[in-house]
């Protein structure tokens, strides 16, 4: 190198040196913070659910989050997601989400949901539509998207609970693209009723999975009728979508008279959520249409409710419970599908009978349609092990396949054994049917390994096979192959 080319590459070397020091100085003096970092990325929003214990994973569960769910936006530090669904609603094969969140600071307020899609112009996802539903009760929330109008387009409804204790629905419905992306999603519906909400599930014709048009699901309300003396009077009121203004409105009143019970017994037992929990404490029966008798177990105890008819059982942990003016709002989640959320109104009819109205998300069910809503009576004098035998099904034996093996006993426990006959895992378990289809679930109970198992199961004479598998809102998949153990001892 030159003595000219060095006298160069100096004066280059200090004029970008120059240049970087400028730079610094005008800079503002947050641009190298975290938060300037972080533009463009989002963070996974863990729901911290007030009221509900458990750990964050099992609060995640607990929510209607849908598999593998996880907001595509950031949130404030005040803002908490309370449940996320994730699909394609505007038909351009890219996934969108419908998330519900609530304001941590504030108490009382509404549960907001927010409609959140890709922005072709950032290439990042953004807010498009936001809008306050009835709810304030995040734990009574329950969010989902169904065709409600028939059209084959997307109405997204959240039910969910007030601070007065009132049932809420609210109905939004997904507008065309030539709306303003504030305008994206447009209410069709809003009930507030001291009583409870029902959606008027209807078979609709093949046409209409053809992609014709079809019939309109009803809304009904069911409130006290105050112009009676009793009590247990109420009033049915059915809403019917209006295709002209794009709303439900009226369409029906009928009157429901209540059973004539004494109303201070009536009164006792709503007053207090603890004396009706105790009154529905045991083993209901209904009596359906073609004559099967279906049950219902409330076993307050353990926190659970357990449906049975004949093959087919839900059990539902007993997650939370809210007093109506007729009786008792339950939330519950199934023991096998965690995902799938259920509410159970439970009415009182008389003293000796009661009313449920079950609602099962829409979004995750699967399986048999079971409609357990009816008019159940007390079976009295009923035992544990009665109710064990009628609603819950029971295997005892040993299975072995070479060197591994499964006991099951009578009393719902099992223990998986290793080499020889050393116990490796114990657990309790809990069969299930889905369609035509047998499953196992496998509880393990030390507490460092909380997570369910769930099998795939074919009964022979004398053998079980197994094939270990997982369930979600996309249907069965299976994780292993099959395996077959035989009968021992």
């Amino acid at each position: 190198m030159t003595r000219r080319t060095f006298k160069v590459f100096t004066i280059l070397v200090f004029l970008l040196t120059a240049l970087g020091i400028g730079a610094l100085l005008l800079l503002p003096k947050d641009f190298f913070s975290p938060s300037n970092r972080e533009v463009g990325q989002t963070r996974v929003v863990i729901p911290q659910n007030v009221g509900l214990g458990g750990s964050p994973s099992e609060l995640l569960d607990g929510q209607n989050l849908g598999e593998g769910s996880a907001a595509r936006v950031s949130f404030a530090e005040n803002e908490s997601v309370i449940s996320i669904i994730t699909g394609d609603f505007d038909g351009d094969s890219r996934e969108e989400q419908i998330i519900a969140y609530r304001n941590l600071r504030e108490i009382d307020t509404p549960v907001f949901i927010t409609y959140v899609k890709m922005d072709d112009q950032s290439g990042a996802f953004s807010r498009f539509w936001t809008a306050p539903t009835a709810a304030t009760r995040p734990n009574s929330l329950i969010l989902y998207s169904e065709d409600l109008v028939g059209d084959g387009g997307v109405c997204v409804l959240a039910f969910g609970m007030n601070g007065a204790g009132e049932q809420t629905l609210t109905v939004f419905r997904k507008n065309g693209p030539e709306f303003a992306p504030e305008e994206t999603f447009g209410k069709i519906a809003e009930f507030i009723i001291e009583g409870s909400i029902a959606v008027q599930e209807t078979q609709r014709s093949q046409d209409y999975q053809r992609g014709v048009r079809g019939r309109s699901l009803t809304i009904s309300t069911y409130g006290r009728d105050y112009e009676s003396s009793n009590m247990l009077d109420q009033i049915e009121t059915t809403y019917t979508y209006n295709p002209v203004n794009g709303l439900y409105e009226q369409s029906r009143m009928v009157k429901i008279p209540g059973r004539q019970i004494e109303q201070r017994r009536v009164s006792e037992l709503l007053s207090s959520p603890g004396s009706f929990e105790e009154f529905i404490d045991g083993l209901w029966s209904y009596t359906t249409d073609n004559g099967e008798s279906q049950y219902v177990y409330f076993n307050t105890a353990d926190s659970e409710v357990i449906f049975y008819l004949n093959d087919i059982e839900e059990i539902f942990t007993w997650q939370e419970s809210n007093p109506t003016r007729y009786g008792l709002h339950i939330i519950g989640r199934n023991i096998s599908l965690t995902k799938l959320r259920c509410t159970i109104n439970i009415e009182l009819e008389s003293l000796d009978s009661i009313r449920l109205r079950v609602f099962r998300d829409a979004y995750l069910r699967i399986g048999p349609g079971v409609l357990w809503d009816g008019s159940y009576r007390k079976v009295q004098a009923v035992t544990t092990a009665a109710v064990q035998e009628r609603a819950a099904p029971y295997l005892e034996g040993s299975y072995r396949d070479g060197n591994d093996g499964i006991a099951f006993f009578r009393d719902g426990f099992y223990e998986l054994a290793g080499t020889g006959t050393e116990t490796v895992q114990k657990g309790k378990y809990v069969f299930f049917n889905m369609g035509n289809e047998e499953f196992l679930e496998l509880r393990p109970l030390e507490a460092e390994d909380p997570s369910r198992i769930t099998f795939r199961i074919v009964r022979g004479e004398e053998t079980i096979t197994l094939t270990r598998i997982r369930i979600g809102t996309r249907g069965i998949q299976e994780l292993e192959l099959p395996v077959t153990l035989a009968k021992s001892g």
